[in-house]
């Protein structure tokens, strides 16, 4: 028995998300190509444990799964194994063995994500499934004002709920904005979160909120007592790591 552990990238635009969904549903997923993978280049059908199930036309640069074969297999032979039979996007950046005790999910002491939104008049062709564009002018030092104030170990239940209704508490470590001038007009804004964990639907919330407040249509103040908040659309999302 070996536990294996792989890092993952991929483009979510075609996906339906991560999580493996009813084979008659007749969408794709992260999960469900992986698995098909697998089982082709191993003959086995594991469990896999994903660090965070990422939602449907999301991106990642850093989804760590892991899962246990009966036989042992070399971390490279696998790695190339699967790249050779995934479609062209998702990609094993690594593979090796892991601890016994090692799992993806639970292991994992903290994750980070970043949220990009092309700040500009003019619509993007490059960017349009990489980003959310937002035509006006934001206010970044609001934004940072706001952000300031979620940043703790609080409830965020007014940002995300837990698919299985557990405790919405969670510490979110830092909040990074930064602002990149284009080549012509306008600026990418990048938005860097950091929690010991995310509920869903939690970093798309609350940069709704902090472009909200970028917009004036919201204050700073707001952050602790929400209803209604705006959640910005998946393809600006990026899961970045997570740390164990």
């Amino acid at each position: 028995m070996a536990n294996m552990r792989l890092d993952l990238e991929y483009d979510g635009t075609d996906f339906h998300g991560w999580q493996a969904q009813p084979a008659n549903s007749g969408v794709r997923t992260v999960a469900a190509e992986l698995a098909q993978a697998l089982q082709r280049a191993t003959g086995e059908a594991p469990t896999i444990v994903a660090a965070g199930r990422t939602d449907a036309g999301a991106h990642s640069l850093g989804q760590t799964v892991s899962f246990q074969l009966e036989r042992e297999i070399a971390p490279d032979r696998l790695r190339a194994a699967l790249n050779g039979l995934l479609p062209p996007d998702v990609a094993v950046v690594a593979a090796q063995v892991a601890p016994d005790d090692f799992h993806a999910r639970f292991s994992a002491r903290r994750r980070h994500y970043r949220y990009l939104v092309e700040n500009r008049d003019a619509r993007s062709a490059v960017l349009r499934a990489r980003a959310w564009q937002v035509q006006h002018p934001l206010d970044i030092r609001a934004m940072r004002r706001a952000a300031a104030q979620l940043v703790g170990r609080r409830d965020m239940a007014a940002f995300g709920r837990d698919p299985g209704g557990r405790n919405t508490v969670r510490n979110l470590e830092a909040i990074r904005i930064r602002g990149f001038r284009g080549a012509t007009t306008g600026r990418t804004v990048a938005f860097d979160l950091t929690a010991d964990a995310f509920l869903y639907g939690m970093v798309r919330r609350i940069v709704g909120f902090l472009v909200d407040v970028g917009l004036g249509k919201r204050t700073p103040g707001e952050a602790r007592s929400l209803a209604g908040v705006r959640v910005a659309p998946a393809r600006g999302l990026y899961q970045m790591a997570a740390e164990y």
